[in-house]
Formats: structure tokens, C-alpha cells, sequence
């Protein structure tokens, strides 16, 4: 069997076996089915033991004991990690992917909402992309209207292609002059910086003001920091394809699709999880299998996911959702692909 948390080639060659087997068909794998798929001549007898070795370390189930075994969840990890065959997509589905994304959308929220669908088409799971949160973006220009008394217009003009207009109340009133000398100062100062970065760095400035006669400093301060940006708003969820996870055969009871339906449509706890993927310190191809995933709910599932980036920043998370008895070999590849083209199609703008 090899050393403490190890498996030998041959228990990793019979895992992969039942693994993609499992995948395939949908129908607990036998010892005789396993030993067909090894890449060694060994009988169905030697199979079995191996099997049997697999289950006691926790890679393999048995449901009833007539009957084949399946993967557990730490076998689709080690067969993610470990075993799985990451071959390009194939010239015809990259090419299918170019094509369908060539013709981009004016809105980034559309082309969010195309790309989700793309990737549910492609891997034949649920489709997710994580929007840019607005602080991500780079700011092209900003501007302030006064709408009626200590109420406040703001215009963020960001890249990626992104409009937003904010509207909040303020201390004390300002009239329209001021508020452009603070929008000139801003647009002057920090274009094309990160909206994150600018309120850090307005924080920092205001601490370090000696004096308090820098008037168009403290009004673009307070107007950028307790007005346009007050609260952090994470990106927008997009989910394509939710109508394909009623054809899959893992969710034939009722009661586990309904609560993971309920858990995409309350998109915070997959926002969450779309999040983590931002945050890890290895920023390619995540996959979340089964019980790591945080929410009980989703537990049934695995996540798929890939940053995207924006001028070599990553800005947002894309990938997709499926059963744990999932085609994780071409799901990795559509996911990477997937992100390498809406990075290249973000950043030429």
C-alpha cells in the first residue's frame, strides 16, 4: 500500500479506474469492470483486495454488500490532485468557446450573463461567474451632482466597462462647485487606479493632514469614502443553465436539489465560495469536492472554479457547479479556458 498517506501505483491505477468508471456510468464499479480498465493484466480476485484495501482507507463506499463499490469523497480529491488526465479541451470546443464569445457585449453584465451560460453548455453542469466588485474596479472618472439639499449624485465610470451611479445623503450640504473641484481632484489624482486602493490611500492622506485648510482633500475624502464607496458590495452572481442540473441523475431525489436551488438563489453562500477562490494564495483552477464545501447544502456538489483577470488583476471568480460524480478532467479544462478568454476579452478594452 506504500507509506502512511500514500497508494501505490497500482492502488492509484485501480482508483482512477473506479473513478472514471463511477463518472461514466453512474453504476457502482465491480472488481471484474476495474480490473478491465487497469492498465496492468491482474485478475478480478487481485482487483477486489485492492478494492477492499481502498475502502478501508476511506477512497472507496459500499453500499450494500453485493454490490460494486463507489468513490468517496477523498477519492475524487486524490484523483483531482493526483490522477486526473488534464488534456487540452480539443481544437472544435475551443474553437466553439472563441466563437461564442467573439461578438462581445456593450455591458460587461451581459457578457457575465453569456459567459455563464457558455460554460453550463460546454461542461454540462450549472454555469457561475462572480461580477467585479465595484472597489475591483479601475477608475476611469467620477462625478458628483447635487440633487437637493446634503443629497449627493455619484457617477463611477470604472474598467471593466462599468457604469454605476450611487446616490447618498451627506453632512453637510455642498454646492455643485465643490463637488466638481473634489471630482477633479479625484479623476486628476487616481485614474486608473483600483477604487480599493484610492480609498486607502484618501484614508491615509486625511490621517496624515496636518492642517485642516486642504478643503477639496477632506470633501473628495468624504464624499468617496462615506458617500460613493460606504459600503463594500460584492460582485454580481450569474448562474446559467440551472434547468440542467433537473437532468442529472444525482439529484433524482427532490429534496437535495431543492435545497441546493434554495442556496443558489440566496447567492451568498456561493458568492462565498466563488470568494475563497480569489483569496487563495494558488490563483488557477480550484475545485471544492463534495463535504469541503463550508455550506451543508451544497455538499452534494463540486465547484470548478478559475479567477479572471483584468489587466493581470484578478477581478472576479468563474466556473461551474455539478454532482460530485462529475467529469472533472474536461470541467477543469472548460473552467481554465473559459477564464484565460474572458481575461484576454476584459483586458483588451
Amino acid at each position: 500500500m506504500g507509506a502512511e498517506g500514500e497508494l501505490s501505483q497500482r492502488h492509484q491505477d485501480i482508483l482512477a479506474a473506479v473513478v472514471r468508471l463511477y463518472v461514466a456510468t453512474g453504476v457502482p464499479v465491480g472488481s471484474k469492470a476495474a480490473a478491465a480498465r487497469s492498465s496492468e493484466l491482474i485478475s478480478s480476485a487481485t482487483v477486489r483486495n485492492v478494492m477492499a484495501e481502498l475502502e478501508a482507507r476511506g477512497f472507496l463506499l459500499q453500499r450494500h454488500a453485493s454490490a460494486g463499490r463507489i468513490p468517496s469523497d477523498r477519492a475524487y480529491r486524490f484523483y483531482v490532485d493526483r490522477l486526473a488526465h488534464l488534456t487540452k479541451l480539443g481544437a472544435a470546443t475551443e474553437q466553439f468557446i472563441e466563437d461564442s464569445l467573439s461578438a462581445e457585449p456593450a455591458q460587461i453584465e451581459d457578457l457575465m450573463e453569456k459567459i455563464s451560460l457558455l460554460l453550463s453548455k460546454v461542461s454540462n453542469n450549472l454555469g457561475l461567474v462572480l461580477g467585479p466588485p465595484l472597489e475591483e474596479k479601475l477608475l476611469e472618472q467620477i462625478k458628483f451632482v447635487r440633487l437637493s439639499e446634503r443629497r449627493v449624485l455619484a457617477v463611477i465610470v470604472s474598467k471593466p466597462d462599468l457604469v454605476v451611479n450611487k446616490v447618498f445623503q451627506v453632512e453637510e450640504d455642498q454646492l455643485q462647485p465643490a463637488l466638481d473641484h473634489a471630482a477633479n481632484f479625484l479623476n486628476e489624482e487616481f485614474h486608473g487606479w483600483s477604487l480599493k486602493t484610492i480609498r486607502l490611500e484618501m484614508a491615509k492622506r486625511l490621517e496624515d493632514m496636518k492642517d485642516a485648510s486642504d478643503r477639496i482633500l477632506a470633501t473628495a475624502a468624504r464624499l468617496f469614502i462615506e458617500g460613493a464607496l460606504a459600503q463594500e458590495e460584492p460582485g454580481a452572481l450569474f448562474v446559467g443553465g440551472a434547468t440542467r442540473m433537473l437532468d442529472q441523475p444525482d439529484f433524482v431525489d427532490a429534496s437535495k436539489l431543492k435545497k441546493l436551488m434554495v442556496a443558489i438563489e440566496e447567492k451568498a453562500k456561493v458568492i462565498q465560495v466563488l470568494n475563497a477562490c480569489l483569496d487563495a494564495p494558488d490563483r488557477g483552477v480550484r475545485v471544492v469536492i463534495g463535504r469541503e464545501n463550508p455550506n451543508s447544502e451544497m455538499r452534494q456538489c463540486s465547484f470548478i472554479l478559475a479567477p479572471y483577470h483584468y489587466r493581470r488583476r484578478a477581478v472576479g471568480a468563474l466556473g461551474v457547479i455539478g454532482p460530485t460524480r462529475m467529469e472533472y478532467d474536461r470541467a477543469m479544462q472548460t473552467v481554465d479556458y473559459v477564464a484565460r478568454v474572458t481575461s484576454r476579452l476584459l483586458s483588451a478594452n
